[in-house]
């Protein structure tokens, strides 16, 4: 064997190139998908350093959350910022970048990617920033530049409600800014928490700055946590032990001998007003859920109320809320209305008569639309109690903050020249008091949407309890019974994600196999067919070895021991 290999050296060396050939195309496949796999490995540690979890909310909420969170768990690192969407143009050249993320960081920052963060203070400048090498790249900028920052401004109540509505020019935020610093599309530079193989246009501010552009001191929306060692303790669990109500998007006020539970959003979410009302039952602490609506008119003849708050409320008591006029005034049952004293006199309205409301409804695609309902006057309620509670009202925008009425300046059409010196002057009295109230099965139909069904919760204290004692108690129960994920709180394993994403559900290396088929195919040919002509031009031999008395398999096994 060794002889034949050295005779026919030429046709074997052929064959060995074919086989050089075929094992190159290969490897070098499988390499390709090795080093696609790595690539997007090191993408993800580039861009998010020493994060390991991150939280990221629609909804803003305390600063200090991430300090509390740093004390429940061990070993860990909690930094607060905030993120953006927006725009970014270039002042002078005009040159305009879009899908720009915009973030509001502190030191804290800078050390899950142990790089010095850049200097976000003032020191004489306006408003300084930095952007990463992509963004100044597509803005034209140079270092000491103006650029104007666009983003949409977060609301506190859903854009798609009656009392969150806004034209877009109404929720853009503009913000001029220096340019002051340019990162490297690398570390932080790359900071992002989708897994993507293009350079993010980053946008970095200080914390403070941006907090103060959005009027929301002390508020983030975005925690970013480094375990530091397998010892630190899991983010959701101890997010669950350390977030308070406000946390929640939840107030609660301790009145006189009851206390009132409100959403910051406007509308408490269905099961957050289950929640209390649940704890409130359990606890025989006695409660009243109200729903607030705002009327365009309320009408009795021809005489007309304009933009009146109408409460629907049940026919619980809690403490001093009564519904009395002294008279005993009935609670109104379906199809009923009870007006307070100051609105039934300047109606000159008698219990019996047709009352007609006239408000706002959204319809599809955001269109208001007008609806008229017609009650009957179930009685009066005095000007004291629930008769002239402005607590009753939750914050409206662009009313509550107004010293007159003619200053409002609601997020939907309101003809300011129908208000009355007699509607300035309840307005000095009693603010936004509801002159109207209606039961709770009636405002449900009428008024409920699809981001809740009421405004508020009162609730009285516990039998033989003080309030102070029962809110305090009620407090820390309703904040174990809520969870962060009903919140829209919730940590993402971010590293875990994207080292899988990174890895792929296919295997990268037989994946690249798959597109270099027919490159092999065609190789392991190229080694079959050379084989082949070398056999062939062997045929006096093999007729030679036959004919001394070889067997065939005796050849069969001589060539295939050349082959291998």
């Amino acid at each position: 064997m060794r002889r034949s290999l050295t005779f026919f050296w030429r046709i074997h060396l052929s064959v060995m190139l074919a086989v050089a050939v075929a094992t190159a195309v290969l490897t070098g496949a499988l390499m390709m998908g090795d080093s696609v796999r790595d690539s997007l490995r090191d993408l993800t540690l580039d861009r998010l350093g020493d994060i390991d979890h991150a939280l990221v909310s629609e909804r803003f909420f305390r600063a200090g959350l991430a300090e509390d969170l740093e004390r429940n768990m061990e070993a860990s690192s909690v930094a607060p910022a905030i993120v953006l969407r927006g725009t970014a143009t270039h002042q002078q050249g005009g040159a305009r970048a879009s899908r720009v993320r915009i973030l509001g960081i502190g030191s804290r920052f800078g050390d899950l990617f142990h790089a010095e963060i850049p200097d976000l203070s003032r020191h004489g400048i306006p408003t300084p920033f930095v952007v990463n090498e992509s963004l100044r790249q597509e803005l034209n900028a140079r270092v000491g530049d103006a650029i104007l920052l666009s983003f949409a401004r977060p609301g506190s109540i859903h854009r798609e409600s009656l009392f969150g509505r806004g034209g877009v020019s109404e929720s853009i935020q503009t913000v001029r800014v220096q340019l002051t610093g340019v990162l490297p599309d690398r570390g932080m530079g790359r900071f992002g928490l989708a897994s993507s193989q293009d350079a993010p246009l980053n946008a970095f501010l200080s914390l403070r700055v941006l907090q103060d552009a959005l009027g929301l001191p002390d508020r983030v929306n975005m925690l970013l946590v480094s375990e530091g060692s397998r010892d630190a303790g899991d983010p959701g669990s101890a997010l669950s032990r350390t977030a308070t109500l406000d946390d929640f998007g939840l107030s609660m006020r301790v009145q006189a001998d009851y206390l009132i539970i409100e959403s910051t959003r406007f509308f408490l979410k269905p099961h957050v007003a289950d929640t209390v009302l649940g704890l409130a039952e359990e606890w025989g602490m006695p409660h009243m859920a109200i729903l607030t609506y705002l009327a365009n008119t309320i009408q009795v003849g021809d005489r007309v109320l304009p933009y009146s708050t109408i409460a629907a409320m049940g026919a619980g008591r809690v403490g001093i809320l009564r519904l009395t006029d002294g008279n005993g005034a009935p609670v109104p049952g379906e199809g009923e209305l009870l007006l307070n004293t100051w609105a039934a006199e300047d109606l000159q309205a008698n219990t019996g008569d047709a009352v007609d409301v006239v408000y706002f409804e959204v319809g599809p695609k955001e269109a208001l639309n007008t609806r008229r309902v017609t009650f009957r006057l179930a009685g009066v309620v005095a000007m004291e109690g629930l008769g002239a509670d402005s607590l009753l009202t939750p914050k409206f925008p662009g009313l509550h903050g107004a010293e007159d009425m003619h200053a409002w300046d609601p997020p939907f059409p309101v003809d300011l020249k129908r208000i009355r010196p007699v509607d300035e002057a309840y307005w000095d009295a009693y603010r936004a008091a509801p002159k109207a109230i209606v039961s709770a099965s009636t405002g449900q139909r009428l008024w409920r949407s699809r981001f809740g069904n009421l405004t508020s919760i009162r609730i009285g204290p516990v039998p033989g309890e003080d309030i102070t004692r029962s809110a305090e108690r009620f407090r820390r129960r309703l904040g174990r019974a809520l969870s962060p994920e009903s919140a829209g709180l919730v940590f993402q394993p971010v590293k875990e994600l994207g080292l899988a994403a990174s890895s792929g559900s296919t295997d990268f290396s037989w994946l690249f196999s798959g597109f270099s088929l027919f490159l092999i195919v065609s190789a392991a040919l190229l080694v079959g067919l050379l084989f082949r002509l070398g056999l062939e031009q062997r045929a006096d031999e093999v007729g030679v070895l036959m004919a001394l008395g070889f067997t065939a398999g005796a050849i069969r096994r001589r060539f295939m021991g050349e082959a291998i």
